[in-house]
């Protein structure tokens, strides 16, 4: 074995299935990044930026060479710190590595470790600390590196520096400013927490032997995360063109079908007299938009299951006119399995992925509706992404990659929630969606 496989070898990443093998700790980080590289393609980012994201989201889960997490997957020993904790401490540990690649300063760099080593739903807790003397890792800090064990240690060292090369263009310089490292942080956080979730199938992603080409175990991750994100639902169709409605356009849906649309984010206000047709001018503004770049796909908000359920209802017909494609459904609330009409489209689109509807991945948690291409569902799914909740940035990577429609907003006048509301358009903005 080379040095590389034996140090696959030496950790685990993946518990062996009944008559199967461990997946390595190495690999599985590989699986994630390749998932993630196809999330980040479409961001706005020059690419050295892009390809500092991908090794962070590739370095995610690096305190999973730790003999505390090694213990517990093969002996059930509890551990002290969990794996993503340790993560921080050693991406901390080796900053000086990563920073002579990476450049820019370590009040950029730590917010991003942070950030990817938090990929489970929260952030790390713990101060990272030196000693008295300044000359190491102290209290906590040092408990972590200690639970890794010197091994990992080292491992985790030769490990960052096989990953820098797979992405040698990978830079931070000219990404200082606070405030966006901070906006950066968030969309790392959450776009890395759906890779993880995709990198973890083990139907997508198999347990491998352990080798040593990374570079070639990559490639042949990245061919396995385009199949996985579709199958999953979160590749988009592209919009469709032509008429989208059968009738006659009314004036305001005239005016959403021809104004000028500005560049970046944007925010537009319908508003109209009761019955004037104000949602069909939403569709229209948000199908333009998406042709324009600024989304990838749509999530309704109402004010109530009910009126989600009835948006559902209408947006069946619609749907064939809006994409150009079958795009993955899903209705978010908490009585989503009463609705006929989300049967009916989950049960239509098992045997025949042409149809559109949710994937049983996307059925398979609450916290995944946010991610279809079309989301329908009550506000309060879109407000936690405004409140200090598990996950809250997966919710704001999510509703970025789509047009966020906020229907029957005049329902919604709790002095509470437009607060929440007007925190979260600002999220949106911040992120680059609209």
């Amino acid at each position: 074995m080379s040095g590389m496989a034996e140090i696959a070898a030496r950790w685990p990443g993946k518990s062996a299935p009944e008559g199967g093998i461990e997946h390595p700790a190495v690999l599985h980080m590989l699986d994630v990044a390749a998932v993630a590289e196809a999330l980040i393609a479409p961001l706005p980012h020059p690419e050295p930026l892009k390809q500092a994201l991908a090794l962070l989201c590739a370095l995610h889960d690096l305190g999973k060479l730790s003999g505390s997490f090694r213990r517990a997957l093969r002996e059930g020993v509890a551990q002290t710190f969990r794996h993503w904790e340790i993560t921080e401490a050693l991406l901390r540990r080796h900053d000086a590595i990563l920073a002579e690649r990476l450049g820019s300063d370590d009040l950029a760099r730590y917010p991003l470790y942070a950030a990817a080593a938090g990929h489970h739903g929260r952030p790390p807790q713990h101060a990272l600390v030196f000693n008295r003397s300044g000359t190491g890792p102290g209290e906590e800090w040092r408990q972590m590196l200690d639970a890794a064990g010197p091994e990992a240690e080292a491992d985790a060292a030769a490990v960052i520096r096989a990953f820098l090369a797979l992405w040698p263009g990978a830079s931070l310089a000219g990404h200082d400013d606070l405030p966006q490292i901070h906006r950066l942080s968030w969309q790392l956080n959450g776009l890395l927490t759906v890779a993880d979730w995709v990198g973890s199938n083990a139907e997508w992603f198999p347990p491998a032997p352990p080798t040593g080409d990374l570079a070639a175990y990559l490639a042949a991750a990245r061919g396995r995360a385009a199949e996985a994100l579709d199958k999953a639902g979160l590749v988009a169709p592209p919009p469709a063109t032509g008429p989208l409605f059968h009738f006659g356009l009314r004036k305001m849906q005239e005016a959403c079908a021809g104004v000028g649309l500005p560049d970046g984010p944007m925010l537009a206000l319908i508003e109209d007299e009761t019955g004037s047709g104000k949602t069909e001018a939403a569709l229209i503004l948000a199908r333009r938009m998406l042709a324009a770049g600024k989304g990838r796909g749509l999530y309704l908000a109402l004010p109530t299951m009910a009126t989600a359920d009835a948006m559902l209802r209408r947006l069946r017909e619609v749907l064939p006119r809006l994409f150009d494609g079958a795009p993955s459904v899903t209705l978010a609330h908490g009585r989503a399995g009463l609705s006929e009409d989300y049967r009916d489209l989950a049960l239509a689109r098992e045997p025949d992925q042409d149809e559109p509807g949710p994937t049983e991945w996307l059925r398979d948690s609450r916290r995944r509706a946010l991610l279809a291409t079309v989301g329908v569902g009550t506000i309060d799914q879109a407000l936690l992404a405004a409140v200090r909740a598990k996950h809250a940035t997966l919710r704001q990577y999510g509703l970025s990659r789509n047009i966020l429609i906020v229907d029957e907003v005049h329902e919604m006048g709790d002095p509470y929630m437009n607060v929440l509301l007007r925190q979260l358009l600002r999220i949106q903005a911040a992120l680059g969606g609209s």
